[in-house]
Formats: C-alpha cells, sequence, structure tokens
C-alpha cells in the first residue's frame, strides 16, 4: 500500500535506452520521450563546487519523493522545475517508520554544470 498523500507537483521522465545508434550506426546514448510523473516532494538537496584545476563546476544533488508504483532507472533524465537532471544509482523504497504499510520511493538526481 502506498501513501495517501496527495501528488504535490509534476516532472518529466525520460527513460535511458541503452544501444541505441546514431545517423552513422555509432552507438550513443540515448532516451525515450519525457513523460509526465507526479511526485509527492522535490527536496533540493545540497550542492557543491569540487576544485580541480582547469575546472569551474557544480555538482547539485537533489531527493525525489515519488509514489511507491513510480521507478526510475539509473541513467534516466528527469526535468524539474526547468531543470535537467540525471537518476544517481537506484530508486529505493521508503518506509513510513511507525505504520509499515505506508510505502513510498525515493530517487536521488545529480546535475554538473560548468
Amino acid at each position: 500500500m502506498g501513501l495517501t498523500r496527495p501528488v504535490a507537483e509534476y516532472v518529466q521522465h525520460a527513460a535511458f535506452s541503452a544501444g541505441a545508434e546514431d545517423a552513422h550506426g555509432n552507438l550513443t546514448d540515448s532516451w525515450g520521450a519525457a513523460k509526465k510523473v507526479g511526485i509527492y516532494a522535490f527536496d533540493p538537496g545540497s550542492s557543491s563546487e569540487p576544485r580541480l584545476p582547469g575546472q569551474d563546476r557544480v555538482v547539485t544533488e537533489p531527493t525525489l519523493y515519488l509514489p511507491s508504483d513510480v521507478v526510475f532507472g539509473q541513467q534516466d533524465q528527469v526535468t524539474v522545475r526547468g531543470n535537467l537532471y540525471q537518476v544517481d544509482g537506484e530508486t529505493r523504497e521508503w518506509v513510513h517508520p511507525s505504520d509499515p504499510s505506508r510505502r513510498a520511493n525515493v530517487a536521488t538526481l545529480r546535475r554538473v554544470t560548468g
């Protein structure tokens, strides 16, 4: 049984397609058409600025809280509030600490700019 919580907002989810080929027959990363998915909450998370010679990067790692039937793949893309993120790792199950029948899913996202 999932949480009895309303969807708070919608995101666009595009599933990764392994083994896609470009117009020249070369293997390339590809994603399917984005689909609208309801979420419970978006936690903007943290950002960091790794200090590497010659690079000026910012890494942002927010978290999405999802209905229990929503699962994202490891290399999927998600657009939230106009920003494109990669799914980082696997979707995890969250179980309410005092009511195990209340469940949801959690996904960590990642965006690197610069």
